[in-house]
């Protein structure tokens, strides 16, 4: 276990070559109270349909974020995965330190961080979603699992950390893909357990 002040945050490029401390206080409003699926720790990742979207390159030296450009989730698809994982315990919305501006972050409270320093982007940060024209998240994963995301086809690593990136959800079956994702990066952050994906 290890605790980290907000005001104290270790930098990792993750979206943008430069990161910003975070406020103390939430920018965003609190998303209401939900229940939404229990991790399911024999879930099976199946094969994302259709192609790959396309994603910015974010190149070295330059402004570019890693971002989604194609096949972009419909704002409700967002939000309702955004409600979900607000209401999980001891998650603090706030703004990214270290993704573009809107990007809204999941933090950790440091006092609840059982999870080792790979399972953060930043500071107490674990995942992020992006503006509404984007949708996609970055987050963290324990071993083995960023490579099955990236093998059926439900992201891509950022070419410069290698933080993945996991593309929004484009309808209500994605949404339960990319919570279960979402919720095995918050379980290792939180407890530190790595939680493992099966692939069809």
């Amino acid at each position: 276990m290890f605790a980290v002040v907000a005001a104290l945050l270790l930098p990792l490029a993750a979206c943008t070559s430069a990161t910003r401390e975070p406020s103390v206080e939430q920018e965003f409003p609190s998303a209401p109270a939900t229940r939404g699926v229990l991790l399911e720790t024999a879930f099976r990742l199946g094969r994302r349909p259709g192609p790959a979207p396309e994603v910015s390159d974010a190149p070295p030296g330059t402004p570019l974020a890693h971002r989604q450009l194609s096949q972009q989730s419909p704002r409700d698809m967002q939000e309702a995965l955004f409600a979900r994982a607000a209401a999980l315990a001891d998650v603090v919305v706030a703004p990214s330190g270290i993704s573009v501006p809107g990007a809204r972050a999941f933090w950790l409270r440091p006092e609840a961080v059982l999870g080792p320093r790979a399972a953060f982007q930043v500071g107490t940060e674990f995942a992020h979603i992006h503006p509404a024209h984007d949708g996609s998240l970055h987050m963290k994963f324990p071993p083995g699992v960023a490579e099955k995301v990236y093998q059926q086809g439900w992201g891509a690593p950022h070419p410069r950390s290698g933080t993945p990136m996991v593309f929004g959800p484009r309808d209500a079956a994605e949404l339960e893909v990319v919570w279960q994702l979402l919720l095995r990066s918050y379980v290792w952050a939180r407890e530190g357990q790595a939680v493992d994906v099966q692939v069809d």
